[in-house]
């Protein structure tokens, strides 16, 4: 790990000092799906216990600490960072929020785990990676879906040469969930100045997958639409105006010159499937109705690969089918902690994801490609 500035002082490096006996201290900032997603995986996480948690409404914050038996609550992040108990931070807020709190925890010295999309743009999750990185502290963003035991396995794969050489990658998604302007009430999702929009909220999950199968991406083009663009405003007749994306199309060229493409739409009159398919020189990995098909050069038909048990990690049944890939983060997020194992997804990982949105928004206003190869406009540091 890197040097601390003179400004951390720190009694302990958090997470060190205790026995590998003592759970990780851990505290959670947010109560929405993203915090009770992370609160039912640390149910059955040895390596972590939560000491603390911090909702904006007093009374929610209250009712998360005695359902889940957390011995500590506020309504003040600031209040949350700085309790001495406290060896690592979970920020589990909508992303406009992200940039102020990942700062006071990293400035308190906190481990940090950043819910996904990273930032509101890669300004602000530069920024963090910088303060990070001077800090010395384990950071990670939380692209749970590379632990899914499906993606985990076509990952193993693809670096065992399964396919080959990676020729071609194409992701395509139809969604209902944002179909109805009666459904789903307006809120920061439907705010573009708030980050809010599918391809951050699903995109940069698909866009860190392709990095993380395929390689880095030197060039992205694409573009956003809103399709439904008045949403009711919560507990009310009135609509609001939309102005943050409900479907986006993405054009990936790859260091070996192969391209990916991701589409999807939250506005399909019916809820679709999620089909992904990876085509190598030597054969194809596809994801269809859950499961992962595989063909190699000559066969007639792809055939169903089995899913081996150990990439669920010995993890009982979860209520919620993203708890388990997020305890499986979880767990590696403590790894890097305690036995100072690299972190992935890290906060560099995620200032790509986060480059490649962005990316994606100025290719739609500016018509072009644009370069993300970082040979144009270096920046040092990989970020």
């Amino acid at each position: 790990m890197s040097e601390r500035p003179s400004w951390f002082e720190p009694e302990r490096a958090p997470g060190q000092g205790q026995t590998r006996s003592e759970p990780i201290r851990v505290g959670i900032i947010g109560a929405g799906f993203g915090a009770s997603l992370h609160l039912e995986a640390l149910t059955a996480l040895s390596e972590a216990r939560v000491e603390a948690v911090c909702a904006r409404h007093a009374d929610r914050a209250f009712v998360l600490a005695v359902d889940h038996q957390i011995p500590n609550h506020t309504t003040d992040y600031r209040e949350l960072v700085r309790m001495p108990d406290i060896d690592a931070v979970i920020v589990a807020t909508p992303p406009h929020l992200h940039h102020p709190m990942i700062i006071a925890a990293l400035e308190a010295g906190k481990h940090v785990l950043c819910e996904k999309p990273m930032a509101r743009n890669l300004a602000e999750a530069r920024d963090m990676v910088r303060i990070a990185d001077r800090v010395g502290v384990v950071s990670m963003v939380n692209h749970q879906l590379r632990f899914l035991p499906i993606r985990a396995r076509i990952k193993e794969l693809i670096d065992e040469g399964f396919i080959g050489e990676i020729q071609a990658a194409s992701i395509v998604v139809h969604r209902s969930s944002l179909n109805d302007p009666l459904g789903r009430p307006f809120g920061w999702l439907s705010e573009q100045e708030k980050a809010g929009g599918m391809l951050g909220a699903i995109g940069s999950h698909y866009l860190d997958a392709l990095r993380w199968w395929c390689g880095e991406v030197k060039a992205v083009a694409g573009a956003t639409a809103t399709l439904v663009k008045q949403r009711r405003l919560p507990d009310a007749a009135t609509m609001a105006k939309v102005d943050a994306d409900d479907n986006f199309a993405v054009v990936l060229r790859f260091g070996n010159g192969s391209l990916g493409t991701i589409h999807v739409t939250a506005t399909a009159a019916y809820e679709g499937d999620e089909e992904i398919t990876l085509s190598g020189s030597r054969g194809a990995l596809l994801i269809r109705d859950g499961a992962l098909w595989a063909a190699r050069s000559g066969d007639a038909m792809p055939r169903e690969l089995t899913i081996p048990e150990r990439l669920s990690g010995g993890f009982p049944a979860f209520d919620h089918y993203l708890a388990l890939p997020t305890a499986l983060l979880q767990r590696h997020w403590c790894a890097a902690i305690r036995d100072e194992e690299p972190p992935s997804p890290s906060f560099a990982d995620g200032v790509k994801t986060q480059e490649l949105i962005d990316a994606v928004s100025r290719s739609g206003h500016q018509g072009r490609w644009i370069d993300t190869s970082g040979t144009r406009w270096p920046m040092g540091s990989g970020v």
